[in-house]
């Protein structure tokens, strides 16, 4: 469980980046606002598809370490 936190607190970080990163750009005179918004909610989905990547890793990890312990227990 501690590799999974470490991996969302390490895609937190990239999407807090990701985000300063196109303020950043927003800013800027002549930026495309609606091609970074695009890359914006692309990067905000692929962090939600992430998350749940690890949540479903998760409960599979969960069950099968309570069937092993079953199986040790027997």
């Amino acid at each position: 469980m501690d590799r999974l936190n470490q991996a969302l607190s390490r895609l937190d970080h990239a999407i807090g980046r990701l985000d300063a990163a196109i303020a950043a750009r927003l800013a800027r005179p002549g930026a495309d606002r609606g091609e970074l918004e695009r890359a914006l909610a692309e990067a905000r989905a692929g962090e939600t598809a992430a998350r749940q990547a690890v949540d479903a890793v998760s409960t599979r990890l969960d069950g099968a370490i309570d069937r092993l312990r079953a199986v040790l227990e027997e």
